[in-house]
């Protein structure tokens, strides 16, 4: 095997080091040494290419074959693409009602594979970042953001599940979970019996990894007994590992029409658990998603008083602004200076 050899590939051929090794290795180096040198170009191919997400990295590699698609049905360079294509390609996007998000994304995508072949984008060059500017202008929306799901509702969603149904009691621990400790939904359906520890308050469970711990440090967090009368997370949970017969892997699976246990859920099925769940308690679905648990976590926690900071810990917002816009969305009556 060469130096050069099986290096890991990102975008149209382009290694994430472009390094060669073999041109620069100094005279009467030994075959040993230069076995080293090779052994550390593929650690540090490994290590760049965990830098981002699996799914970051497909969302970009699909992002740039859509930029070279594009500039070859005009016959114009992809790499190193000019500050007046990449304006022409962003506005070509806008004009087919594309989201500003998107176009912003493919943006990052011709950056970066530009960066990784030594190359300076045009991505930021004033023009381009006027263009941009100006389709965030015209086409850009305020975000809606989704209703957090509070305690009040949460237990009337919780009070109409059939717990004779084996689906229902997976539902009735996963809500009631995600609710308590502010869990994104990619957190809930990433559990495993593994993650979980007993403990006298409770439970203590694991996240391994969160959106904001792509290195996998993990954190674990404590799910306490629920005071009587209100419906217990911790027991919730007991009764569908019990019921389901999960001993080992993924805690919150499918649940097939005759109610066998099958795959693990994925975060769609989350938010569409709690849009179903919404529509039975006789709220409208389209106000809820996956988020609405973690967001009403942390607005039901303000309002019952909690300092931020304590908050956080749970929810391991590292940028009180983000988790301050979390509360914001849920502001009520309550939290109003009202005179009238």
């Amino acid at each position: 095997m060469t130096l050069a050899d099986d290096r890991s590939e990102v975008f149209d051929g382009e290694p994430v080091l472009a390094l060669d090794v073999v041109a620069g290795l100094p005279p009467g180096l030994s075959v040993e040494l230069a076995g080293e040198l090779a052994e550390l170009l593929e650690d540090a191919e490994r290590y760049a290419a965990a830098a981002q997400s699996i799914n970051t990295s497909r969302a970009y590699a699909s992002d740039w074959a859509q930029f070279t698609a594009w500039c070859e049905r005009y016959t114009l360079e992809s790499l190193p693409a000019s500050a007046a294509v990449v304006g022409l390609y962003l506005t070509s996007m806008a004009k087919r009602g594309l989201s500003v998000s998107t176009i912003r994304r493919r943006a990052a995508a011709i950056a970066r594979a530009h960066r990784q072949a030594g190359l300076l984008p045009a991505t930021s060059d004033p023009r381009v970042q006027t263009v941009l500017e100006g389709i965030a202008r015209v086409h850009g929306a305020a975000v809606k953001k989704k209703t957090a799901l509070l305690r009040d509702p949460l237990l009337e969603l919780i009070d109409r599940i059939d717990l004779t149904d084996t689906a229902g009691v997976r539902d009735r621990a996963m809500l009631l979970l995600g609710f308590a400790i502010g869990l994104r939904r990619s957190e809930l359906v990433a559990l495993t019996v593994e993650d979980l520890s007993p403990s006298p308050d409770g439970i203590r469970i694991r996240i391994r990894r969160s959106q904001t711990d792509q290195t996998g440090r993990g954190q674990e967090l404590l799910v306490v007994y629920a005071e009587p009368p209100r419906p217990c997370p911790v027991r919730a949970l007991r009764a569908w590992l019990d019921t389901a017969a999960i001993t080992t892997g993924p805690i919150f699976r499918r649940v097939t029409r005759t109610g066998a246990i099958s795959s693990p859920l994925t975060g769609q099925s989350v938010a569409l658990i709690i849009k179903r769940r919404a529509r039975t308690a006789g709220l409208d679905p389209r106000e809820f998603a996956g988020h609405s648990l973690r967001s009403g976590y942390a607005t039901q926690a303000a309002r019952d008083g909690h300092h931020p900071t304590q908050i956080a810990a749970t929810t391991r917002h590292q940028d009180q602004r983000v988790l301050a816009g979390y509360i914001d969305a849920g502001r009520g009556k309550d939290d109003v200076a009202h005179v009238l």
